[in-house]
């Protein structure tokens, strides 16, 4: 008797931590897909790449999850498996410059409600960016584009907060002197 209710009592336990998994999946996905498709468009340059490695990154934080791997901070997390499983793609696979995307029609942001002033200073920041250092690049991106704070792209890049904070106030400063503001 004792030992069926251990049984069944294991069994419950385990379903009822399946349910709060498929929860936290779940509340992860619905807070955190949105960001990390951008992020994967903007580090790739192709809507198709990102929507399979955003499928991929939350395939990997299933996996995490189902592993028993406890998560303090799910979004670092799932920055964390995306940046990885955007250098692996990176190192199969060549890579087109943003100039030619753009020539294919590819288009960082809606830019058809913008004037044409706008529309200009919008080219010479992406210009301007190119000319920046890979590392520059993207902890601006990571900042200004996708909202993280500097500790949680230290944690996705494997940095100090501290370290962020000076790469990214240098890579601003290098950026104002490009665009001579």
């Amino acid at each position: 008797m004792i030992r069926l209710w251990c049984v069944t009592n294991h069994r419950l336990k385990r379903f009822m931590d399946q349910d709060s998994l498929k929860q936290s999946f779940l509340d992860a996905f619905d807070e955190y897909s949105d960001a990390i498709f951008r992020f994967c468009v903007v580090k790739t340059s192709s809507a198709e790449l990102a929507e399979d490695l955003t499928q991929d990154t939350f395939m990997r934080f299933w996996q995490a999850l189902r592993n028993g791997k406890e998560m303090t901070n799910s979004r670092s997390y799932l920055y964390t498996i995306a940046n990885n499983l955007v250098i692996d793609w990176y190192r199969k696979k060549k890579s087109d410059s943003l100039d030619t995307k753009m020539e294919g029609g590819f288009q960082v942001a809606d830019r058809q409600s913008l004037s044409s002033e706008a529309e200009a200073a919008y080219a010479e920041i992406v210009r301007n960016m190119q000319e920046l250092s890979e590392g520059d690049a993207e902890v601006l991106v990571m900042r200004f584009v996708d909202g993280l704070e500097p500790r949680d792209i230290a944690e996705i890049i494997g940095e100090s907060a501290n370290t962020v904070s000076v790469r990214i106030n240098r890579a601003v400063k290098r950026l104002q002197q490009q665009l001579h503001v």
